[in-house]
């Protein structure tokens, strides 16, 4: 799909009536599914007016003597509604009701089969400029709702990038590391554990030294709302989980953080109580686990700190998705990303574009190879997997571009090669392939791709390691655009 504008009948629709009648009529919309009740829909938005000017104006039935046919208006409303099959089938019962011989309608002679003929090619046209406009309206939906979750995981990067340079500049000279770079170290071990909590003295390790938490429990999840007794870490002196605890049992409903107010801290309130607990939850709402916090500094129990836990808790909660199995891989966390293109591209139609570059033997391509896969937009993924013949292979996968952006992607991408190692990217690279993931794609054709340049049979062992010798990855390649 194209993003930019365009002046289609759509497209204008779309700007002059913007969440009026489009909107009104798709959300009155009766569901995929209940045939029986739409066809009821149709005789009663075929047969109202039709019926009702024969009642209520028999001199005039269909409208002619106002200015304007008033009957067309059921079929053209239909059509909106449903589509120009649904409003053809509507407009041909009303036009076959105005043109039964009734008296009243033996004024018309011709004019009422001229009347119906226009009506069928009116509800057609209608139908097609609703149907196309839902459409673009749904992709565009999709393509948003993507945006948006990514842009929380950005969010939430930056913030912390911005916390940590603050607090290196303001309050933390003295020390060796920042919290971007106690997150950096953190990385790894979570990675290195099968469950990435399990962590749980490097992760309390992290709240303690930046969030000035006194005593405190770290506590993995054995369901969506219940969580474990046994605590992963402890800081401090802490003592057994009140399990229903308020603050506990909002904190996982609600999958934010929550704290009591200050003025009882002061007046020392929350002795037998949790003070604060931050859920460690990722930008798609799934829930780790939780640190209860039962003491921390006065000075320290203000709002600034609290939306540095709050934010800390959403870092670690993205953390712990991806490290979960191996996910902190490139592989499987390039994987996960092309599921994710994959059901969208299913769901709304969304176009997503696939790369496999393959470079020759220069003593500089792995460097160039890390370079341009480091030179992604925050929205791609990057992935280089072992070869069969030993080669660089790099992957690179590319959310919500068609053909035309890839291409001038690449051509950005090759103008910084050039200025940071004085060569094209054309004279490292041997082949570079190009697959557009549209809705008629799946994963195993993804794959399938892929291993023209990686080898079916390596590519089969990083991605399915249980797999026998004689098991085949099977699928055909997508649609391929050619060599850039």
């Amino acid at each position: 799909m194209k993003l930019n504008s365009s002046w289609s009948l759509p497209a204008v629709l779309s700007r002059v009536l913007p969440g009026t009648l489009p909107g009104a009529l798709s959300r009155a919309r009766m569901p995929v599914g209940k045939n029986s009740a739409r066809l009821v829909e149709l005789a009663v938005f075929a047969w109202l007016l039709p019926v009702g000017g024969l009642l209520a104006f028999t001199g005039d039935p269909i409208g002619l003597a106002f200015g304007f046919p008033w009957v067309i208006c059921g079929s053209l409303v239909f059509a909106a509604r449903y589509g120009s099959a649904w409003g053809v089938a509507c407009a041909a019962l009303t036009g076959g009701f105005i043109n039964l011989p009734f008296e009243a309608y033996a004024q018309y002679e011709g004019q009422a089969v001229a009347l119906a003929l226009g009506m069928l090619v009116l509800s057609l046209i209608v139908g097609d400029v609703a149907s196309s406009w839902r459409s673009r309206s749904r992709q565009s939906e999709a393509e948003n709702q993507y945006l948006r979750h990514r842009l929380k995981e950005f969010s939430t990067d930056y913030h912390v990038l911005k916390v940590s340079h603050g607090q290196l500049e303001e309050h933390m000279a003295g020390q060796r590391l920042s919290l971007r770079e106690a997150l950096q170290r953190l990385k790894p071990v979570l990675c290195s554990n099968g469950d990435g909590i399990q962590a749980g003295s490097e992760l309390m390790a992290v709240f303690s030294q930046f969030c000035s938490i006194q005593v405190a429990g770290l506590y993995a999840m054995s369901s969506d709302t219940r969580v474990e007794k046994t605590p992963v870490a402890t800081h401090g002196d802490m003592y057994d989980l009140p399990v229903f605890d308020p603050l506990l049992r909002t904190a996982i409903t609600e999958r934010e953080l929550v704290s009591i107010k200050l003025e009882a801290l002061a007046e020392r309130h929350h002795e037998h109580s949790l003070l604060a607990v931050v859920p460690l939850v990722d930008t798609q709402g799934k829930l780790h686990g939780v640190l209860a916090i039962k003491d921390m500094h006065f000075m320290a129990f203000q709002q600034l700190n609290l939306n540095l836990l709050a934010l800390l808790g959403s870092y670690v909660g993205n953390l712990l998705t991806r490290s979960q199995g191996s996910a902190e891989s490139r592989t499987d966390w390039f994987m996960a990303e092309l599921d994710t293109a994959l059901r969208f591209a299913h769901s709304h139609d969304t176009e997503s574009v696939l790369l496999s570059l393959k470079f020759n033997k220069h003593e500089s391509v792995n460097t160039i190879a890390e370079f341009v896969s480091n030179s992604i937009r925050g929205l791609d993924a990057s992935w280089m997997p072992d070869t069969s013949d030993g080669s660089t292979v790099l992957c690179l996968l590319l959310p919500l571009m068609n053909d035309a952006q890839a291409h001038a992607f690449m051509q950005r991408v090759d103008g910084a090669v050039r200025g940071r190692f004085g060569q094209s990217l054309a004279s490292v690279v041997i082949d570079t392939q190009q697959m557009c993931i549209d809705s008629g794609d799946s994963r195993a054709q993804c794959l399938a791709f892929l291993s023209r340049h990686t080898g079916q049979a390596i590519l089969q062992a990083g991605l399915h390691p249980g797999l026998q010798g004689n098991d085949k990855l099977t699928g055909t390649p997508g649609r391929q655009s050619g060599v850039l």
